[in-house]
């Protein structure tokens, strides 16, 4: 039965755990829709999001700018001094518009292109197989814990020169990053985030300040002292900005397409056969996870001008929403959309990583990982079934990000 879109609360958090029935409603009733309760302008299908994301002279990512014209924030003295320890905010790549958003990207290009992120394959190869030797005697897991969480955790924590010892504080630091996204935060937990927050800050100024004097061999040197066509190189809450966002895409994102990707493996063995077959279909059925997972789920946009969009009128200063994950499962573009295929065609058009000039950065590397790590796992693993404990997937609440947030799994050693 088709409900009313008015009859949905888009940021209740029950929606934002399972986006998929409000999603298809969008598309099907008002690919643009404003919400009665918050003003906000939902953007849904493929085509729609597309065009916005690739129009930054119209769509900003200032996400600040949302308060323009609005009711100033509360003043909250205790999370301003918790704030005030550390250092200023700055918008670099993903709250920044070109050109000077284009300055940030160039400086962190580099560490990121295909051929550095080729480099990384031995090092994936073999912390795949560290992980899995720790448990492939046991049967079973809980694939979070074991797996999907500190693969990437150890992984951007390598690239950026962290310390093994230090992974328990990087693994926190990282889910404070993240936790600013949550939509059912009590007051301890956002001043908690705040300080933990502050922490990561002081941590990483002091390896700035350390690779400025003395570079050395890993990604955090090439950030701190990126120098791109006589540019500046950035100073140190700049890079504490790039460094917070590549934390939160490089680990949280790639950590919920291993867990749902294993997921879907679990839940349709059909596909699984498929691929374990012919391994050359790993890199397809990667995108594919992508797809569905789509662990960015939707963005924020600011109109910076009067416009219209799909016949509806958006006012300058408005904020959008615009839902890669609703658009990666346009049937319009997908065809059986909601179904995993690991034999797709169509993936190269999928957007998980965004679109136009705020296209993921690392995106390579997270493809990288992915593609490498799933062949090690589908190597040495099969069978996959869930417990009768672990029911449905279940994801958390956040605002732009779409993670699960526990998954145990049953396996056979190969």
């Amino acid at each position: 039965m088709t409900k009313s879109l008015e009859q949905y609360n888009p940021f209740d958090p029950e929606v934002l755990k399972c986006p998929y029935e409000f999603n298809k409603e969008l598309r099907e009733q008002a690919p643009v829709y404003q919400c009665p309760h918050t003003g906000v302008f939902f953007v849904s299908t493929y085509d729609l999001v597309v065009k916005v994301a690739k129009n930054e002279k119209l769509f900003s990512n200032k996400f600040s700018m949302m308060q323009a014209g609005g009711e100033p924030p509360a003043r909250d003295d205790e999370l301003n001094n918790i704030r005030k320890q550390g250092y200023p905010s700055v918008e670099t790549m993903l709250t920044q518009d070109p050109p000077e958003q284009r300055r940030y990207r160039a400086l962190c290009q580099k560490p990121f292109s295909a051929s550095s992120v080729a480099k990384l394959q031995p090092y994936i190869e073999n912390l795949a197989n560290e992980l899995i030797d720790q448990f492939i005697d046991d049967g079973q897991c809980n694939w979070m814990d074991a797996f999907a969480v500190p693969m990437p955790v150890r992984m951007i924590a390598y690239i950026l020169g962290v310390p093994i010892d230090d992974l328990a504080l990087f693994k926190e630091w990282s889910d404070a990053s993240v936790y600013q996204f949550a939509a059912d935060q009590n007051r301890a937990e956002v001043l908690r985030s705040a300080q933990l927050v502050v922490d990561f800050q002081h941590y990483f100024a002091e390896k700035i300040e350390a690779r400025q004097k003395q570079p050395t061999d890993d990604v955090l040197s090439d950030i701190v002292n990126s120098n791109d066509e006589g540019e500046e190189p950035m100073n140190v809450a700049e890079c504490l900005s790039v460094i917070s966002q590549l934390v939160v895409a490089g680990n949280e994102t790639t950590t919920s397409t291993f867990a749902e990707g294993l997921h879907l493996l679990a839940t349709h063995p059909d596909q699984l056969q498929k691929v374990q077959e012919d391994p050359s279909l790993i890199p397809n059925m990667v995108e594919e996870m992508l797809r569905l997972s789509t662990p960015t789920t939707q963005m924020w946009r600011i109109a910076l001008q009067d416009t219209e969009l799909n016949g509806v009128k958006i006012p300058k200063g408005a904020t959008l929403m615009i839902k890669f994950g609703s658009a990666n499962r346009d049937e319009m573009q997908f065809a059986m959309g909601e179904q995993f295929d690991v034999t797709r065609q169509n993936l190269k058009s999928q957007i998980a990583f965004g679109k136009g000039v705020h296209h993921c950065l690392g995106a390579p590397l997270a493809r990288q990982e992915l593609i490498v790590s799933f062949k090690v796992i589908l190597e040495r693993m099969t069978n996959f079934t869930l417990p009768p404990e672990q029911g449905d997937l279940e994801f958390l609440p956040s605002m732009l990000l779409h993670g699960p947030a526990d998954l145990s799994i049953r396996f056979d050693k190969k």
